[in-house]
């Protein structure tokens, strides 16, 4: 009990420990995030300028909504790169041994670090759901529109969407949602006959969902048999998708929050439709920013490995090399669960839990 309870009652050492953790991941992460964001702002600065009616206030807007990205993507290597650092120092100065020599074990030792880095990752969570996926929808609306400015908001709009009608193929260029209503763009049917051969193709350069029904405006009928195109005004669109598909089936992943993401998912699952992408994704959602407190458990080694086992700089190689290998295998798993080859669950969690029980291991190896 009073083990437990000196853990709840952070100590002077304890604080010590995680303001230097916190102070070196707070640096590193300014210093790395300034540099990317200045090399990316070189690269896309003469496209910003191009931008219809660009002024010089539209390449801080740019890094505004770029630097977030940047942020988020490289939280949990700042956080290895903190940890390492932290612990190495420590290792060099012995305070490692006197912190063993009053009794405290390596997991304790990892306990102030681990904290602050549950406490980074929660606020890598909430900046990532309301900061990061809105600046990456505006950027992407900013980006179609060719950086002009005075452009209109990003609307709840996806791109490039999809669907299968029976035997019939429909793409829409765009689909928006406007006050409850589902408008698509540039709409193309592809209609097969039961042996999937095209027989027409439909054009329409719009389309809405009203009074539970479709209706295609300026349409185009190009009859393959006869090579003929016939002009209509507009018509009714026999379809069995419904408008939310549309929506649900070409959202990106990192640009909505959970809530829209487990939406989508809820409404692909109802028509039967394959969610392994966007599952895959949400639990990424999670696994991301927790991969943040796995980072002190990594850089164990290089502050508790034997000196029998080598130097302190090589143990910092095999440290970050593991580092690394953690982002490598998780971004292969992803890939996996998007594709389906491995359960949406398995693709997202396995590499952390494979990687946290690598560097318990270690520890439980130094402490016999």
């Amino acid at each position: 009990m009073q083990r437990i309870s000196n853990i709840f009652s952070p100590g002077t050492m304890d604080i010590y420990l995680a303001k230097t953790f916190a102070i070196r991941y707070c640096v590193i992460l300014i210093g790395l995030v300034g540099t990317l964001q200045a090399l990316d702002l070189l690269a896309q600065s003469d496209n910003v300028m191009a931008g219809k009616g660009a002024v010089t206030s539209d390449l801080w807007k740019y890094v505004t909504l770029r630097l977030s990205g940047i942020a988020s993507l490289f939280s949990p290597f700042v956080a290895l790169l903190a940890s390492i650092l932290t612990l190495s120092a420590f290792n060099i100065h012995s305070e490692i041994v006197v912190m063993k020599a009053a009794g405290w074990s390596a997991f304790r030792i990892l306990l102030p670090l681990m904290l602050m880095s549950s406490m980074i990752g929660g606020l890598h969570f909430v900046f990532s759901e309301t900061i990061n996926v809105p600046a990456k929808a505006e950027l992407k609306n900013w980006k179609e529109h060719d950086y002009a400015a005075n452009i209109p908001s990003a609307p709840d709009t996806v791109y490039d969407t999809w669907n299968i009608d029976r035997n019939n193929l429909v793409k829409a260029e765009k689909a928006s949602r406007i006050g409850g209503i589902v408008v698509l763009d540039k709409v193309s049917q592809y209609i097969r006959n039961k042996n999937r051969e095209i027989t027409g193709i439909i054009f329409a350069n719009f389309a809405f969902f009203r009074e539970g029904q479709w209706k295609l405006f300026e349409v185009k009928y190009y009859d393959i048999k006869t090579l003929k195109t016939t002009d209509i005004e507009d018509m009714v669109w026999n379809t069995t998708i419904p408008p939310e598909r549309f929506i649900a089936m070409a959202i990106k992943a990192d640009q909505v929050n959970y809530v829209t993401l487990n939406n989508a998912i809820t409404q692909l699952k109802k028509e039967g439709r394959d969610t392994s992408a966007f599952e895959t994704q949400m639990y990424q959602k999670f696994t991301a920013p927790l991969s943040t407190i796995l980072m002190p458990l990594l850089a164990g080694l290089a502050a508790f490995g034997m000196q029998r086992g080598g130097s302190l700089f090589a143990r910092i190689g095999l440290t970050l090399a593991m580092g690394f290998g953690y982002f490598v295998v998780n971004n292969l798993f992803v890939a996996l669960g998007q594709y389906g080859a491995v359960p949406p669950f398995i693709g997202a969690w396995l590499p952390f839990v494979l990687f946290t029980l690598t560097g318990l291991s270690f520890i439980f190896v130094t402490e016999e």
